[in-house]
């Protein structure tokens, strides 16, 4: 990580989540330093978040959880999408929804998740930005598995009392938390020349079309 990311009085930032409740977890730096600025996206319903309820169910309690956040954090904007989760792949219409030319930073999902929701998700939206022909920077977020090599952080040391606070709205979802908590840690002890960093969010500024490129070389690959 070379670089921090600062949010200015002219930026107009969209957060994209897969899932409900990855707003918080992932870029959580936004929704607290700018949330005036901020639109946040859900594009699925959460609704395969808990074996315990049906999934009707369980999407009735995500966006109650949710509009709860949001509610608290008072974003610019927050829409909800509302495509079933573990489904986005089949989906791709769905980043046609967002406007992507009225935004300076953007923020994705990585495109190498282990999770297929956040892959389609980072895919679908590349796809809509390089066709709308938006210029916004574009910072791809980690959950779970970390980046090889991010290029850009926020500290988060002063404010990782208010994330928790965001990710504790989803009280379904157990264990997201310490996961994204220490994910933030161990950045944070990356950042040997800034001592006072304890917690970091991390991310990959990444250019749209090469990330299309990459994907189109791969499956041509795959084909061969």
């Amino acid at each position: 990580m070379r670089e921090e990311l600062q949010f200015g009085s002219g930026d107009a930032i969209a957060v994209i989540a897969p899932h409900p409740d990855d707003e918080c977890l992932c870029a959580a730096a936004a929704l607290i330093m700018a949330p005036e600025r901020t639109d946040v996206y859900v594009i699925s319903d959460g609704s395969h978040g808990n074996d315990q309820r049906s999934f009707a169910e369980e999407a009735v309690v995500r966006k109650r959880q949710f509009d709860a956040e949001m509610a608290y954090v008072r974003p610019r904007r927050h829409i909800w999408l509302g495509y079933e989760d573990t489904r986005l792949a089949e989906h791709h219409e769905a980043a046609n929804e967002i406007d992507f030319t009225q935004y300076t930073k953007v923020f994705l999902p990585w495109d190498e998740s282990p999770h297929p929701d956040h892959r389609a998700c980072a895919k679908m939206c590349c796809e809509a930005i390089v066709k709308q022909g938006a210029s916004a920077e574009c910072y791809m977020y980690e959950l779970n598995a970390p980046f090889r090599r991010p290029t850009h952080f926020c500290d988060m040391t002063g404010i990782v009392g208010e994330k928790r606070k965001l990710i504790d709205f989803h009280e379904d979802q157990i264990g997201n938390k310490e996961i994204a908590i220490a994910l933030n840690r161990f950045r944070g002890a990356q950042l040997l020349s800034r001592p006072s960093v304890e917690f970091a969010e991390s991310y990959l500024k990444v250019d749209p079309s090469s990330i299309l490129q990459a994907a189109q070389s791969e499956r041509l690959q795959e084909g061969a």
